[in-house]
């Protein structure tokens, strides 16, 4: 059997409300994200066998895991897979040694292929057509992220929705 797993980032209460205040400005055409699923991925592993979810805790527990701080202050709609969220500039080299490190194992371990480059977001809300129609008239107070942990997390399919269930941390350096 295999489980749905991703590397990425819990929020803390303060922010997880930040970002539920910045969705109670969404209309009712989009699914928003439950306040429960809202992390950052750093990499997206895909389907993973036991065997291999062993490997990877071993080589993620030996890894390089630098702490590093990000600010997320725009709200965006990517066309594509219909979503919004809120992303910010990636300039800050200790963050993406961090997603190079991560992405590495993609390749270790012949998992999911990442087609695009690492950009750090928090998904807000799918099945979006387009940015809020309100959004010139919303302020959007950065989120600032300062983690201590990344995390292992299984995506999983109930009859509520996806849930998404830490299975495993780490602590960053």
């Amino acid at each position: 059997m295999t489980k749905r797993l991703f590397l990425g980032i819990a929020l803390n209460k303060q922010q997880t409300q930040q970002l539920c205040e910045l969705q109670a400005n969404f209309d009712s055409t989009v699914r928003l994200v439950s306040a429960t699923n809202l992390h950052m991925t750093l990499v997206f592993l895909g389907q993973v066998d036991a065997e291999t979810e062993l490997q990877l805790e071993q080589q993620i527990s030996l890894m390089f895991k630098p702490k590093f701080t990000l600010s997320l202050d725009t709200l965006d709609h990517w066309a594509r897979p219909k979503v919004l969220c809120l992303t910010g500039q990636c300039d800050d080299p200790v963050l993406l040694t961090l997603a190079k490190n991560c992405a590495a194992l993609l390749s270790q371990h012949q998992l999911h292929d990442e087609k695009h480059p690492f950009t750090p977001h928090i998904t807000l809300a799918r099945k979006a057509k387009h940015l809020p129609e309100n959004m010139p008239t919303m302020t959007i107070k950065p989120l600032l992220l300062a983690p201590t942990a990344i995390h292992l997390f299984h995506s999983q399919s109930t009859t509520e929705g996806v849930k998404y269930q830490i299975l495993r941390s780490w602590d960053l350096e």
